[in-house]
């Protein structure tokens, strides 16, 4: 354990099946918090995370079903997060879809689909476990969010409209729930060593010429991004609120 004042904690990672979440949930019970690991469809990934977390003790995981983008799914899982373990210390919102798609070919269900399930369900999460947290006066809400929010990048217009209202989102729940004790940050990452990644190209040549362009020499890990989520949720980043924390390797 290295974050001081995680032990204890109850967090909640969406999206933690796989991937960024998987890393991000890991971490957090290597910390000594109790967490729920949330899926969609990824039933047997999420209870093998499960039980790499209840290696380190059993009755610390809990694993249940709920799409995020909808609001009595997204309720549900707060409450039932909260029921469990009696509290809601820290939220982290990282699940989420992508989908390449040129501007002209994106539908309004497209759309719909990706604003859903990229940004509703932030706000639809926080609002759930916000009132558990101003309770307690004392919280942590961290989101996942894409430097495509804020250069456009190359997944589609949807995609980066989605991902850059997270990061005003972050800015104004920040400063809105600053002086009672919750902190709301955004992690940005850019180019992770993920599934969602190796889905974005369309062969190794493609994603070869990509890992040539970042400035750093090689992608980003999850396990880098969750280490960033850890030290947010910590006790000496109790000053860091509002913020976009850019994650890229100089990309």
């Amino acid at each position: 354990m290295t974050a001081p004042g995680l032990a204890g904690r109850v967090a909640l990672i969406t999206g933690s099946s796989r991937g960024i979440g998987r890393a991000i949930a890991l971490a957090f019970a290597a910390e000594g918090c109790s967490v729920v690991v949330n899926y969609r469809r990824s039933r047997e990934e999420a209870e093998a995370v499960a039980r790499e977390i209840e290696v380190g003790g059993p009755g610390r995981c809990m694993v249940f079903r709920a799409d995020v983008s909808r609001e009595e799914e997204a309720a549900a899982l707060v409450e039932a997060a909260a029921a469990r373990f009696g509290r809601l210390d820290i939220l982290v919102n990282n699940a989420a879809i992508a989908g390449r798609r040129e501007f002209l070919d994106i539908t309004p269900a497209d759309w719909q689909d990706m604003i859903a399930s990229d940004l509703t369900s932030v706000f639809l999460c926080s609002r759930a476990a916000l009132p558990h947290m101003l309770r307690a006066g004392w919280g942590r809400i961290i989101n996942i969010a894409s430097t495509s929010g804020m250069t456009g990048g190359t997944s589609g217009a949807h995609y980066a409209a989605a991902k850059g209202g997270v990061i005003s989102l972050t800015r104004s729940m920040g400063r809105e729930f600053a002086s009672r004790g919750v902190t709301v940050n955004a992690i940005v990452p850019s180019k992770i060593e993920t599934g969602m990644l190796d889905a974005s190209f369309e062969d190794s040549a493609q994603k070869e010429a990509a890992r040539k362009k970042m400035p750093v020499g090689r992608f980003g890990t999850p396990g880098e991004i969750a280490a960033l989520a850890v030290f947010l949720a910590s006790e000496p980043a109790g000053y860091i609120t509002g913020e976009t924390i850019v994650a890229s390797g100089g990309y």
